[in-house]
């Protein structure tokens, strides 16, 4: 199993951010470029021990380049899962999150406004 995909919008530092993934990740770069909000915002999908309070994003969190602030905007953070399919547990776990029009790719992901 692997992550394929990260899709972040409007977090944090973060505009837009749409990433395939091959093989495994290094994440590197200077102090204030994202590195730990890239990090939060896949532990919003993946960690099961982060209290709901931490999960309740605000307008802290939204990114600050946007002008104006509307209710159509919101924060989106998603990921692709591949080659799930040789562990039986872990597919009973994420079977409700497989894509319609590809069964061995799944979606998951957290919106808020």
């Amino acid at each position: 199993m692997h992550i394929s995909r990260i899709k972040i919008e409007n977090f944090r530092n973060f505009s837009e951010l749409d990433v395939a993934v091959a093989g495994n990740i290094v994440v590197v770069g200077e102090n204030r470029v994202g590195k730990s909000n890239l990090l939060e915002a896949l532990r919003l999908i993946f960690d099961p021990g982060m209290p709901d309070s931490a999960r309740q994003l605000g307008l802290a969190d939204f990114w600050d380049g946007l002008e104006e602030l509307t209710a159509d905007d919101k924060i989106s953070v998603s990921v692709e899962i591949k080659e799930f399919e040789g562990d039986p547990d872990i597919l009973a776990i994420l079977t409700d999150y497989r894509l319609d029009d590809d069964p061995h790719r799944l979606a998951g992901g957290r919106t808020t406004t």
